[in-house]
């Protein structure tokens, strides 16, 4: 296997989260595209947004509780997917793209450093993970978001390189690519 180790360091990379919201929500955000079916099933365009709202709030809310000092788990590991479900259920928000901005925003004004401990389902992890779990939940949704509209999404050569890396080290075989990643995550065949 090529890139880092498992022992090594989670690259810090909360400065690539801005820009890939901006290009997610180019393509999310018009009206023409919200009531859409995506390849995220049972998701329509506007519905994977109100996912990530709810995705990126978590992210908050754990890393502020790590902060008080409760690392407990928010779920039990597996539950992730019914807990997203949930989510998005139980979600009463009017605007999930003007939200998605300022819960984005609200999580990345929170970050100090790569290596602070937050809670997460499988336990405790580094802040520099969960930011590359932020990039790749954007990056994912956006491609399942653009096929819906018609195109396709291609991340940027920086943020493909965190991904490749985040995958690489996820996954018992090499990932260098889109597409690659796009397979690991069930997307294509």
């Amino acid at each position: 296997m090529t890139g880092p180790t498992p022992s090594d360091p989670w690259p810090y990379a909360a400065g690539l989260l801005g820009p890939e919201l901006d290009t997610y929500l180019a393509d999310a955000a018009p009206l023409s595209v919200q009531q859409l079916p995506t390849c995220c099933p049972p998701w329509t365009v506007r519905e994977v947004t109100v996912h990530l709202v709810c995705t990126f709030c978590r992210f908050y809310q754990m890393l502020s509780r790590g902060r008080a000092g409760d690392f407990a788990a928010p779920f039990e590991a597996g539950q992730l997917a019914t807990e997203n479900l949930k989510a998005v259920a139980a979600y009463q928000g009017t605007d999930p793209c003007s939200e998605l901005r300022a819960t984005v925003g609200t999580f990345c004004s929170a970050l100090r450093h790569g290596d602070e401990q937050m809670p997460h389902q499988l336990g405790p992890i580094p802040v520099a993970l969960q930011v590359l779990f932020g990039i790749n939940e954007l990056a994912i949704h956006h491609h399942d978001v653009a096929l819906a509209a018609g195109h396709e999404y291609q991340p940027p050569a920086q943020t493909l390189a965190m991904l490749t890396s985040l995958w690489q080290r996820r996954q018992s075989h090499e990932i260098t690519t889109w597409a690659g990643i796009l397979r690991a995550a069930g997307r294509t065949t």
